[in-house]
Order: structure tokens, then sequence, then C-alpha cells
């Protein structure tokens, strides 16, 4: 079904992109899918914006480690019995598509893109702060310049290149972090069991309940990302066992990798020195007298947050394509080039990171701070999307194709709504969080100005979508 606008009458932008997309190719296996996942996912949130919400709830922060591990796990196993189900370019946009509607989809979908480009933006803007450990002199503008160039031409590779690349920077985060907990461990065990006090254990609230809450809206911002494991679906060989495959490697290495390194990062760093201009990792090796270790460390969370902002680009560019698909965006941006890549949905999105390094250069000593509340607030809410998508998705498949239910989020339909509360929780309480106001508004207001241009032009538009039965 094709796509009405007043201005230019009938046109056919999904009929074209529905043909473009056997041009895809599906060249990603599910252990590459599992590291395109953790890159996505493990990047500033854990290896900065840490720090910050440390600072905050102190030794408490464990608590919301483990509750946001777990929000994680059940939303990131909800979209992948959608996508295991269904596995098309667009992702949730188009499960959301068949049992919300279209006004939804264009929020959700625009709101996505926006926020992707936030989670671009706060780990450029990380990656610039970690190399101005060693060239303090550079502008953050610049370093923030030079990344974005970095990364908008890695996502004009090959699939499978991009793929090869993406699973090598993953692979040395995910390998690093396994070896700084080791390397805690081995230090601290003789001081937890009663041996020379090299540190002490962060205080369990120090800034009370109130102080503290605001900080799960950080933790939560750590796991953003899992939404790749859909969007890359149009692109997974045998995507039903690729992404169950993902879908359990990747949760089960971040639950256990987040919560053994902030236990020892609360053990080493005082919570005094935790701050937005310097990780706590490499504070953390520091204390632990590994030679050159924090020269290290910092170059390994450059790698990381650079993969990560790499993985959001790419998962970007597909909903932008995604929302084209369906009619919600210029059908231009459904046009793969010869090698199956959107390219100009890559220059579109890579063009609002102009804005990025305006910030930087503007508020050079805030910009992190305020993108990470704005990114954790939009990403929040397309969890939420997600679940509240999979809330209606479950019965549509049951209705209509029950025999691609091969992959199951348990105790549906209560662990979904569990999932959308814990979201919540961390919404709710992001607006306490001192000093961060202004990013918990531009999240807001990003969700309410998609929200008000939907209103305007949802009479101009008239976007064929495949409905359930009642």
């Amino acid at each position: 079904m094709g796509v009405r606008t007043r201005a230019g009458g009938a046109r056919t932008a999904v009929g074209t992109a529905a043909a473009a997309t056997a041009r895809w190719r599906r060249e990603l296996g599910g252990g590459t899918l599992a590291l395109l996942t953790v890159g996505s996912v493990m990047g500033s949130g854990l290896f900065l914006a840490s720090g910050l919400a440390m600072r905050e709830a102190g030794a408490f922060t464990l608590v919301f480690v483990a509750a946001g591990a777990l929000a994680m796990y059940l939303e990131m196993r909800a979209l992948a019995e959608m996508a295991v189900a269904t596995p098309e370019p667009g992702s949730f946009l188009v499960y959301m598509a068949r049992v919300w509607g279209p006004g939804w989809t264009f929020v959700t979908g625009w709101v996505f893109w926006f926020s992707s480009v936030l989670t671009m933006s706060s780990e450029v803007t990380a990656a610039a702060t970690f190399t101005r450990l060693w060239f303090p002199q550079v502008p953050l503008w610049t370093w923030s310049l030079a990344y974005s160039a970095l990364v908008i031409a890695l996502n004009f590779l090959s699939v499978r290149g991009f793929g090869a690349v993406e699973g090598a920077m993953a692979a040395v985060k995910a390998l690093a972090v396994a070896a700084f907990v080791l390397a805690a461990a081995w230090t601290l065990w003789p001081v937890v069991t009663g041996g020379a006090p090299l540190a002490a254990p962060a205080p369990l609230l120090p800034r009370g309940w109130v102080g503290a809450a605001p900080a799960f809206l950080l933790v939560l911002f750590a796991y953003a990302g899992t939404g790749v494991i859909g969007l890359a679906a149009a692109e997974t060989a045998h995507p039903r066992r690729a992404i169950a495959f993902a879908a359990t490697a990747a949760t089960l290495y971040l639950a256990l990798a987040y919560l053994a390194s902030v236990a020892a990062l609360l053990w080493l760093v005082p919570l005094s020195r935790m701050s937005a201009g310097v990780s706590p990792f490499v504070l953390a090796v520091r204390r632990l007298g590994i030679p050159a270790g924090g020269t290290v460390m910092n170059l390994v969370l450059l790698l990381a947050v650079l993969s990560t902002m790499n993985a959001a680009l790419y998962g970007n560019v597909r909903v932008l394509y995604g929302l084209a698909r369906q009619g919600e965006a210029p059908a231009a941006l459904a046009e793969l080039d010869r090698r199956g890549q959107p390219a100009r949905a890559v220059w579109v999105s890579a063009g609002l990171l102009a804005l990025t390094i305006v910030l930087a250069y503007a508020l050079p000593a805030k910009a992190y701070a305020y993108l990470v509340t704005a990114t954790g607030f939009q990403a929040m809410f397309i969890w939420l999307m997600v679940l509240l998508t999979h809330l209606r998705y479950r019965p549509y498949l049951e209705r209509r194709m029950p025999e691609r239910l091969t992959y199951r989020l348990p105790g549906y339909p209560w662990t979904t709504v569990a999932a959308m509360a814990l979201v919540a929780v961390g919404l709710l309480a992001s607006p306490l969080a001192h000093g961060e106001l202004a990013g918990a508004l531009v999240g807001f207001g990003g969700v309410a100005a998609a929200a008000a241009v939907w209103a305007g032009v949802r009479g101009r538009l008239r976007v064929g979508v495949e409905r359930p039965r009642a």
C-alpha cells in the first residue's frame, strides 16, 4: 500500500522501499550480533556516568545496577521475541504499526532517532573528555568533530566490514572490563578478608533516599542501546537462531560485568573523586598501581565509547530508514545504495551531530552531564514503547502466526508490566537530579515535540499499515 500526500499525490514509498529491502545483505551471525549488542550498550553510561550515579547513591548503586539489569533483560527479551517471530527492517516500529497505528510509530520512531543522536552526542563528548587526559590544551569540540567524522566513515563500510570492526571494538572493551574485574578482585580479596586497608567500602546512602533516587536513571542509561538487536534482524543470517543467542549472551555478560565492575569501583574510588571529568575506571586502575594502567585503561575506554557511538549510528540510521519505509519520513531515506547501505539516512543522522559540537564548544564543562540526562530520559521512553508494543504484539502473534513464537519472554504479561514499572520509576525520578533539570526537560521536550509535529502533519499523511484483526 502506498503513501498519499496532499502535495505529491499518490506515492509508492513503501512499495519502493519494500523492493529495496531485497538488497539488504544478511551477513551478521549470532556471535557478531551479540558483540554488536554489547558494543551498543556498554559505553559511557558505564565508563563515565556510573561515577555520577555512585557519587549520588553510594553503595546503593549496586541495587540500582541489579534492578537495571532485570529491566534490561525483560526489555531485550521482549524485543527479541518480536524480532525472532518477524525479523523485518524497522524492527519495533513495524510491530508497533501493526498493533497501535501510525501515530504511535511516528512519535516513537522520531524520538528514537533524536535519542540516538543524543546518545552519539554523549558518547563522542565522553570520547573527547577521555582524550583531553592526554591533550588538555586541545578544545573539547575539536576531538568531537574528529571522532564524529571517523564514526560516520565506519558506517559506510559493507555490512560484513562494519560487523567485523564493531565486533572487534566490542570484544576489546568486554575483555578489558573482565580483566579489570579480575585485577580488582585479586587486589581486594585480602582487604575484604581482613588484610591491609587498601580501600574502604562506599557509604550506603551518602545523600539519603531523595539524593539517591535520580541516580537510577543514570544506571538505566548505562543499559540503553538494546534496540540494535531488533534493528539488525534484516541483516542477520538465520535471524531466529542468531537473535535468540545474542539476546541471551549479551544480557548475561552485561549483567555480570556491570555488577562486578561497579562493586570494585565502590571499593577503590572515593565518592568525592567521582565526576564527569574523568572515568572512575581510570581512577581505580591508578589506585591498583598497575604500571601505565591509567593510560591503557583510558585508551580502552576511548575505544569503548567510540564503539557505542558507532553502534548507535547504525541503529539510528535503520530507524530512520524504517520511518521512511512506513511513509513517516521522506521517501528518499528508504533508498539503499548499490552496497546495500542507506547512505542518505546516514548523512541526515550525521548532520545533526553538528549540534553536539556546538554544545561542546559552548558548555565544555557541562555538555556530558546535560546530554546523558536527556539521552537517558528518551532512551527509557523507547523502552516503555517497546514493552507497550509487546503487550499487544504477543496476542497478535498468537492469533496470526503462533508457529513463529519459538522464543518467548517468560511470565508474560506480568514480566512486561514489571519492566515498565521499573522504567517508569527512573523516568519519574529524573527531574530530581541535582543540576540536571535542563537535561530532563530536553528529554521530555523531544517527546512533546514529536507528538506536536504528528498532530500537525497527520492530516496530510495516509500511511498504509497492516492492523490487527479484532
